[in-house]
């Protein structure tokens, strides 16, 4: 089993405010959308690991989300 540390659920951050606007160049925001995409990858992931190794260890917090 690993250690307790790597099987912390991972915090999901907020998104960008919805309140304000910004004009963002189409390079730059198409790299945002690849670095949120590869990260909401790379928790889920981890989130499937976690939940190999220890069921229902981040259920409650992902069902809080929804």
């Amino acid at each position: 089993m690993p250690p307790a540390e790597l099987l912390a659920c991972p915090e999901r951050p907020e998104g960008f405010p919805t309140e304000v606007t910004a004009v963002v160049p189409r390079p730059v925001r198409k790299a945002i959308m690849r670095l949120a995409q590869s990260y909401a990858e790379a928790i889920s992931q981890l989130e499937r690991l976690i939940a190999w190794h220890a069921p229902n260890t981040c259920k409650e917090e992902s069902d809080d989300q929804t």
